[in-house]
């Protein structure tokens, strides 16, 4: 029996997918195609539909036409248009099919073929930044990259990305046995392809790695993040994520490497938490390292969240919807930015690539509500909004109500990639002698163990 089905959207996507499964009898058969909805009161028929308007009636369409399935057709869909689908038919025992984005259009495979489930990338509330293969190409001709953290998802990532592109090697540095021996696993059959244990503080170890490969360019995705944790041990969050920045950074520059292209988070732009002063000091100390004479450039390029990252809130939101609840946020206020994995694979090849600035950030659109994210969560999933409780539990330790990507000291300009923005005044840097007192001072708290004497001179440097 045919799906009912009903289109949103009534612009050239929508008719394309109309004519298409018209002109398929075998998926004709599939999709009883029953209307068109859009909020443009302009347009009555499309490809022999009626238009219905608007958007915020589809439920009651949907349940006066006993609709099965709804296409998304809308190209430019953001959060924003999806999250009202969602809130209207969302608790009804219908399919949700969405065409991913605009280059579908320009590649003219707008069809039924490209439709595809809902996914919580969709949500992000504008369409992902692209890869620009030809682009980049030139610039990573026959490189060599090291890329430390590189069994984490952020780092796994930029490898992918990176073995997509005419890299003549790329070497997966990271501390975790088992996550390079899945990522070997997965991207071993290339010949160009190597992991390396190690620990990033292990200076000997980095210099050695650099040489032994010829390392042409560094991206330093290692890094503590979870931030709850890193309040409760400092010490750690300090040893990992600024000594191990120095040290990645100083071997780069002693190397005389081409580019050094730290990932950082908006957790450093005024930094409440623990994890955010380590990243905002390592921040400073790297970019310090600008102009010390050894001609590596170094850049930082800073993230919000990640979606489907450790850490992320996502996994962990699927995850107590899959045991039914309860879902936890820790206010029903609280706001951030998100962008894919893909994304932030993306911004920091493409910002390597780039010599006109030093901090790089993603234009990511409005932030989202982690609540609203919550709830849409759940009815993707196929639950009823009331079959999971959604549970506020307080913002937790270091947490901000609002993240920001950066500061009003620093300007920002477009780059020559979309939506990659440069800050033109980075403000800050730690230079050789203040990175010197900031270990000399850190040393003793480290040796003893003494969290608070930590944590009073880290917030310090973070300033």
């Amino acid at each position: 029996m045919a799906q009912r089905t009903l289109i949103v959207g009534a612009g050239e996507a929508g008719r394309m997918i109309a004519e298409g499964i018209r002109a398929d009898q075998r998926v004709a058969r599939r999709y009883q195609l029953v209307s068109f909805v859009d909020d443009d009161p302009g347009k009555t028929e499309v490809a022999g539909l009626p238009v219905r308007h608007s958007i915020d009636d589809i439920r009651t369409l949907a349940l006066d036409e006993s609709i099965d399935v709804i296409f998304i057709a809308v190209p430019s869909a953001g959060g924003a248009l999806l999250g009202r689908i969602i809130d209207r038919v969302g608790d009804l025992p219908l399919r949700l099919r969405i065409l991913p984005g605009l280059r579908e259009i320009i590649d003219g495979d707008a069809s039924w073929r490209a439709l595809r489930d809902v996914r919580p990338e969709d949500l992000l509330g504008r369409e992902e930044i692209q890869f620009e293969r030809e682009r980049l190409a030139a610039f990573y001709e026959d490189a060599r990259v090291l890329v430390t953290g590189g069994g984490g998802s952020i780092g796994s990532e930029i490898c992918r990305q990176l073995l997509a592109l005419p890299v003549a090697r790329v070497v997966a540095y990271g501390h975790g046995e088992n996550s390079l021996y899945h990522l070997q696993q997965e991207l071993g059959q290339d010949p160009r392809f190597v992991c390396q244990i190690g620990d990033v503080r292990d200076a000997e170890k980095i210099e050695r790695t650099i040489a032994a490969w010829s390392v042409s360019d560094i991206f330093h995705a290692a890094a503590h993040k979870h931030v709850p944790l890193m309040e409760s041990f400092p010490d750690e969050a300090v040893k990992n994520n600024v000594y191990g920045s120095f040290v990645v950074a100083r071997a780069a520059g002693r190397a005389r490497i081409r580019r050094f292209l730290m990932v950082s988070t908006d957790k450093a732009v005024r930094p409440s938490s623990v994890m955010g002063a380590t990243k905002r000091v390592a921040e400073r100390i790297v970019l310090g390292m600008n102009g010390d004479g050894s001609g590596t450039r170094y850049a930082v390029t800073r993230f919000g969240n990640v979606l489907g990252s450790r850490g992320s809130v996502l996994p962990l939101f699927v995850e107590q919807i899959r045991r039914g609840g309860p879902v936890t946020v820790t206010h029903p206020d609280v706001t951030r930015y998100f962008m894919s994995i893909r994304e932030a694979a993306r911004l920091v090849v493409k910002a390597a690539t780039l010599d006109c600035g030093e901090i790089f950030v993603l234009d990511m659109g409005q932030p989202v509500n982690i609540h609203e994210l919550a709830r849409r969560l759940v009815i993707l999933s196929g639950r009823h909004p009331d079959e999971v409780p959604i549970v506020i539990t307080g913002l937790r330790p270091g947490e901000k109500l609002h993240e920001e990507l950066w500061t009003e000291h620093e300007d920002l300009a477009a780059s020559p990639f979309e939506k990659l923005l440069v800050a033109r005044d980075s403000g800050g840097r730690m230079e050789t002698a203040e990175v010197q007192r900031f270990i000399e001072s850190m040393d003793p708290p480290l040796s003893s163990g003494d969290r608070e004497a930590v944590r009073r001179i880290l917030f310090a440097a973070a300033q």
